[in-house]
Formats: C-alpha cells, sequence, structure tokens
C-alpha cells in the first residue's frame, strides 16, 4: 500500500457515505487507455537539395554510432477505485498513477539520469460535484476528470473514458517537464541527443526560445493522417530501411516541426504500418540541411532497433532504449496486487457504512 492510498483509505474511513465499490468489474468498468492522435492535420513538403517532389528514398549506411545518449517516456495506470453517491448521481471517482523518466546511456549500458524521474498518484473526479477542498485538506491531489465538460451532458459511461483521458495528459505534462529540465541542462557545447517517444510539438511550443535544439521524437501511432492519399500510399509501400520525404506537420496551437516516415522493419504478410514509425524533429534553421539530417537521424533511429523489443508485442516499432524506459518505471510503480488491496479496503469502508445505517440507500456492489 503506498502512502498515498494510505491516505485515500483514511479519508473514506472518515468520510463513507455513499461510497460504493465494485468489486466484480465488468466491460463497461474498465479504462482502456485512450488514443493518443486522430483526425487529420495539415502538412507541407519541405524541399531537399535535388528533391522536389514528394518520394520515399533508402536511408544512406551511416558509418559513425548512434548519437543517442539519453531516452524519455512515460507510464499511466487508472483504476476505478470506486463509485460515490452525490446530488449528480452515482459518479466513479478513478486512481490515476503517472511516472516519466530519462535513461541514460553509459558506456554501452542504460541507467536512470540523475534528478530525471518522477511519479505522481493522483484521484480523478468530476469536481463539481465534490469538495475539492476535503481532499486537499487530506493530502491527497485530485483532477477534475470532466476538464470543465458540464456534468449534466455526460454520460455515465464517458465520465470513465475522459477520466482516463486526463491521466494521460497529465503523464504527457508529466514527460514534457523532464524534457525541458533535460533541454535546460545541456550547453552549447553538449553533444548529447535526447530520443523522445512520441510527438515533439508541444514540447517545442513550451520553450522560451525556439532554437534548434538535439531532441528527437519517434510516434508509432498513425491515427492522424498528416499525408495526402498519393503520398501516403507512398509511405505504406515503402521497404525497410526507406524514409519518405520531409514534410512540416502545422497544428492549431502547436509549433511547426520537421516530419518524416521511417520504416525500421518488414516482413511478408505484414500490416502496411509495420515497423512504419513517423519522426520529428524542431525546424532546422537552414533548409540546405534537411536531407543530411534526416539521413543521419535515421540512420541512428536504424541502429536503436536492436535489440528487438521483444516480448513486447510492440516490438516492429518500439525501440529498444523506450522499452527499457518503461519497464524501470513498470518496476517501481504499485502492482496489481497492491491495488486490489486498496479497493478491499474500500469495499470493507463502505460495507461497515451501510450496515451501520438503519434503511441503506446505496448497497456495496459485490
Amino acid at each position: 500500500m503506498t502512502p498515498f492510498l494510505q491516505k485515500v483509505i483514511e479519508f473514506l474511513r472518515q468520510n463513507p457515505e455513499g461510497v460504493q465499490v465494485v468489486r466484480r468489474i465488468s466491460s463497461e468498468d474498465v479504462i482502456e487507455p485512450p488514443e493518443e492522435e486522430g483526425g487529420f492535420t495539415r502538412s507541407l513538403l519541405v524541399p531537399e537539395p535535388d528533391r522536389k517532389q514528394f518520394g520515399v528514398f533508402p536511408v544512406p549506411p551511416c558509418e559513425e554510432p548512434t548519437q543517442f545518449t539519453h531516452f524519455i517516456d512515460g507510464i499511466q495506470h487508472s483504476h476505478l477505485l470506486y463509485y460515490q453517491q452525490t446530488d449528480y448521481g452515482l459518479l466513479p471517482v478513478v486512481y490515476g498513477y503517472v511516472a516519466a523518466m530519462v535513461l541514460e546511456r553509459r558506456d554501452r549500458q542504460l541507467h536512470p539520469a540523475e534528478g530525471l524521474y518522477q511519479a505522481e498518484e493522483a484521484l480523478y473526479l468530476p469536481l463539481k460535484a465534490f469538495d475539492a477542498r476535503k481532499f486537499q485538506e487530506a493530502g491527497i491531489k485530485v483532477y477534475d476528470s470532466l476538464e470543465e465538460r458540464e456534468i449534466e451532458k455526460t454520460s455515465f459511461a464517458t465520465m470513465l473514458v475522459r477520466a482516463g483521458a486526463t491521466v494521460a495528459r497529465v503523464r504527457d505534462q508529466l514527460e514534457r517537464k523532464l524534457a525541458l529540465q533535460w533541454i535546460q541542462r545541456q550547453t552549447p557545447s553538449s553533444t548529447d541527443w535526447l530520443l523522445v517517444d512520441g510527438s515533439i510539438a508541444d514540447l517545442m511550443s513550451a520553450l522560451e526560445r525556439r532554437k534548434l535544439v538535439k531532441v528527437v521524437g519517434v510516434s508509432k501511432s498513425h491515427r492522424t493522417s498528416y499525408l495526402e492519399v498519393n503520398w501516403m500510399i507512398q509511405v505504406l509501400n515503402m521497404p525497410a530501411g526507406y524514409r519518405s520525404s520531409v514534410f512540416r506537420t502545422v497544428r492549431e496551437g502547436q509549433s511547426e516541426v520537421y516530419s518524416w516516415y521511417l520504416r525500421l522493419r518488414w516482413q511478408p504478410g505484414a500490416s502496411p504500418t509495420y515497423g512504419l514509425v513517423r519522426v520529428e524533429t524542431p525546424v532546422l534553421t537552414s533548409p540546405d540541411d534537411t536531407r543530411e539530417w534526416a539521413d543521419m537521424i535515421s540512420a541512428w533511429l536504424l541502429q536503436e532497433t536492436r535489440p528487438l523489443s521483444l516480448p513486447d508485442p510492440r516490438y516492429d516499432r518500439l525501440l529498444y532504449p523506450l522499452r527499457m524506459c518503461e519497464l524501470h518505471l513498470r518496476s517501481r510503480a504499485p502492482s496489481e496486487a497492491v491495488m486490489r488491496t486498496a479497493v478491499e479496503r474500500v469495499g470493507d469502508i463502505s460495507a461497515l457504512a451501510t450496515a451501520s445505517m438503519d434503511a441503506p440507500s446505496v448497497p456495496v456492489v459485490r
């Protein structure tokens, strides 16, 4: 039991009214991780020397070893802890755990970077229906799971989905915070490079001044369409070790970044997105360097595919150092046994509260 969950148990012991625990969770109570991307966005082709049209090209061999020295990733866990009877009805209270860290490569080994690890536990609930001050006085951090959406117009099932999405947003903020700390540590003479799991558009927007930083993002998800159909057909048919032309992604409220697709690996009969990632870099100060930078970074990324990230099912797109980040983070996270214990203790509290009432209106669901 973590200190945070102990605080929650003690808080509910003092405030047990209306607490309802579901020990046998149905499919409606499962919080699925939200999709990171979706929809369409506008992109503009970035001309490369001697390449004025969109195309796909083999990545030239690179004799120098990969220059990536640091790697950042994060994890999140969302668990339905209990339901609370309120004036707005029966509402879900979700426990969320987020963590992020930077791994540093030294002597060909990956080690946690000093001071670049952070984890946070919190409750996610529709704050309009609760007194946030009570939680805060008990030392319990809370987030509004509806993020200012109208509670009256949000369905019961949607509240769980929104809670999971809010946990994901907090995780993204934590990763961005650590990435900014890493950037602030760098000096003009530094040769370190940071590889980020996911988009870096928000990160570039958060910088106080625009500058060429040695940060690269790799997105494994392809739910957002960045290219017109004829261009995307070329991407989906390119072999392993090929990259696409560079393009600029333009998204409202975000900084522009340079981006291209890279096929890390391929095997016959695989999905068109097998081994396919989208790379993001800060906008280069000199467009004439675009081809050289894209080829060099792509070659580094191809080197990072060894060893394989098995047995992770995303091994075709998940680079090994980023998988190691996730493994480090999971080893520090509360286990499923800890969460089951917490749920059982909350259930005991709600059962006692129900038994003490002459005519209980909210029975414990078993």
